[in-house]
């Protein structure tokens, strides 16, 4: 009987075969796309007009993107409010927080005689002060520009003296704008009029000063005119306890108009010694309490 010899099998190696482990090195960092995109998306959009609304083919095309791709983006941007639809469909536009987000330009020069009266009204109040100019654009309606402001000892008030709140309702240089200047600008993004509440309008004309009020602050505004017509608005804003007396705020009030008129009145002639004559506070404060007018408090 014969037998076979087997020959022994060779060992199984693994499979797949093993790699070699290799430590991970530092991984170059990459910008993430769709952020680029999105900035990119804002950019164009002020670049376009930043009061204006634009369609999404428009900006698509100005960014390079493909338009679904810019409409997502757009959606992202509407839910952080730095932009916002337009009264056509398939438009957008900027908010007044993308704006401001995206315009770093450096403000103009300050007309001397402007600063000169808001430093003298910030003297006589020891308030915040602003001056605004109106301006109204299609699909933005009427809007406040922030000339300049003044409230070197009171850093927390910086914001709020900008007036710059959404519905000019709610701030009282809003207020004294919608009141005072022609239906024409008196508009919202929609190009609808923006209705102001009898209380507040019949306040405002009677008293020529707009006043409104939050938790922690109060203003007063009124228009500077020229020629009768309005051209801008000047702001005194404080904290609540400043505008505690009735009295108190009257003298504002007297303070604001005699401000607001000092644009249209020539320069004061300078006195012998150079200095113009400082009327005293208590002087001021007689003369507030003889020119008390009703309505002022309709906020």
């Amino acid at each position: 009987m014969s037998t076979a010899t087997l020959e022994p099998r060779p060992p199984r190696l693994p499979w797949p075969p093993p790699t070699a482990v290799v430590a991970p090195g530092p991984v170059e960092s990459r910008p993430n796309q769709s952020v680029r995109s999105g900035l990119r998306v804002l950019r164009v959009l002020h670049e376009l007009g930043p009061y204006d609304e634009h369609q999404v083919a428009e900006i698509a095309e100005a960014a390079g993107l493909r338009g679904p791709h810019v409409s997502r983006l757009l959606g992202a941007a509407v839910a952080e409010q730095v932009a916002e639809r337009g009264t056509r469909h398939g438009s957008y536009r900027l908010t007044r927080a993308g704006r401001a987000l995206l315009d770093v330009r450096a403000p103009g020069p300050v007309h001397p005689r402007i600063r000169e009266v808001l430093t003298a009204l910030h003297e006589e109040t020891g308030l915040a002060v602003a001056y605004h100019q109106p301006g109204w654009r299609l699909g933005t309606g009427l809007r406040l520009e922030l000339v300049d402001a003044l409230c070197p000892a009171h850093p927390d008030l910086h914001h709020a003296v900008n007036q710059q709140h959404d519905d000019l309702k709610h701030s009282a240089a809003g207020r004294a704008a919608l009141v005072s200047l022609p239906p024409g600008m008196t508009t919202g993004p929609d190009d609808q009029p923006i209705t102001v509440p009898p209380a507040i309008r019949e306040s405002v004309t009677t008293s020529h000063v707009a006043a409104s009020r939050t938790p922690t602050t109060q203003a007063l505004a009124t228009c500077v005119r020229r020629a009768g017509a309005a051209v801008a608005v000047l702001t005194v804003l404080g904290h609540t306890q400043a505008f505690a007396e009735p009295l108190r705020v009257q003298e504002y009030a007297v303070l604001l108009r005699r401000a607001a008129q000092r644009f249209t009145a020539p320069p004061p002639r300078p006195t012998a010694t150079g200095v113009n004559r400082v009327r005293p506070r208590a002087e001021t404060y007689h003369r507030a309490s003889q020119a008390v007018r009703p309505g002022l408090y309709a906020i």
